[in-house]
């Protein structure tokens, strides 16, 4: 009766089974993607029953021979796919070939954010930042919500900053918290450093809360670092995003900006964003613009990002004014 396994692993007996070399020759004539997991199976075995092997040899065919039972192994496999694909090869498949280690704090993702926030709380603000940079932006603005100002202000402006940790240091953390988390409450659902955090998360978190709380942490990252918090903001809303602007809105955004920019900053963008701005042109401006592109020739890539980057300044400093409403994923105002 065949064994239920996959084929994989069959043939990791298999190859196991045999002398190295005839393996060797054997392996030869599949593909990497194949030998990946054959080797992935032969680094996992230990010594194999004999009774395992027989069956794994009766369904290929062959004759189970006398003999100590083989072992499988990192250096069995190794041995063979250096005479398959070579040794550098080898290393490659054998690395990729290694078991993932799971997301640090991935048991606890399903816990709610109010308790999150009732656990983290107690936590000083440096270890409650790098325990949220492992969480999804979505559910780090949710825990965020249920914080006290001061401390969520403390906790964002260590999010904002790219940094690195001891992968043993997060180790530690994880095993603490989520110990904490665990006896608390029931939850419901490579290299020696990690990177914590950065720009680019918080200004992800950013599209998952209200104006009010962005505004809010937003001024405790610019007291920290203005630089920074610049960053943020050109990362929360960049040239394409006018296409979420009203007409009315980017009619506003037009009066100022000067036709000879608007010209540069058009150059290569998207058909959508294109017809966001010329429909909002009265029909004259609109076939100047169209002539002065026509007429243009070749533009440095930098200078259609720089002409971009002053129509995003121009949209952030009307939204500031409060002569726009630029909407996050976060709001629950409609405009009508």
């Amino acid at each position: 009766m065949a064994l239920k396994m996959r084929t994989a692993k069959k043939l990791a007996i298999f190859f196991t089974s045999i002398p190295r070399e005839k393996a060797v020759a054997i392996m030869k004539n599949f593909n990497l993607a194949t030998m990946e997991s054959i080797a992935s199976e032969i680094r996992g075995l230990g010594t194999i029953p004999a009774e395992v092997q027989g069956s794994v040899f009766q369904e290929i065919s062959e004759k189970l021979a006398k003999g100590v039972d083989p072992t499988g192994g990192e250096d069995v496999a190794r041995y063979i796919l250096n005479g398959v694909v070579g040794e550098e090869e080898a290393k490659r498949l054998l690395e990729r070939a290694k078991p993932r280690k799971p997301k640090p704090f991935s048991t606890i993702t399903g816990v709610s954010g109010q308790d999150l926030a009732t656990i983290l709380s107690n936590e000083q603000s440096a270890t409650a930042a790098i325990i949220l940079s492992f969480f999804p932006p979505k559910k780090v603005a949710e825990v965020l919500s249920f914080l006290d100002e001061e401390v969520r202000g403390e906790i964002i402006v260590r999010l904002a900053l790219n940094r690195e940790a001891d992968n043993e240091i997060v180790e530690r953390i994880e095993e603490v918290f989520v110990e904490k988390v665990t006896s608390s409450i029931n939850p419901t659902d490579e290299e020696e450093r990690t990177n914590l955090g950065g720009p680019d998360f918080v200004a992800e978190l950013f599209q998952g809360v209200d104006k009010q709380l962005e505004e809010e942490l937003l001024t405790s990252i610019q007291e920290e670092s203005p630089e920074l918090a610049d960053k943020i903001r050109d990362l929360m809303f960049t040239f394409d995003d006018v296409i979420k602007l009203s007409d009315v809105d980017v009619q506003k955004v037009l009066r100022e900006i000067p036709t000879d920019k608007l010209v540069i900053a058009l150059r290569g963008t998207s058909k959508d964003v294109y017809e966001k701005f010329t429909s909002n042109l009265s029909k004259r401006a609109r076939e100047n613009l169209q002539e002065e592109m026509g007429l243009m020739g070749k533009v440095k890539k930098s200078e259609v990002e720089n002409e971009r980057k002053a129509i995003v300044s121009v949209v952030r400093a009307l939204e500031a004014a409060g002569e726009i409403a630029v909407a996050t994923s976060g709001d629950e105002d409609v405009y009508v």
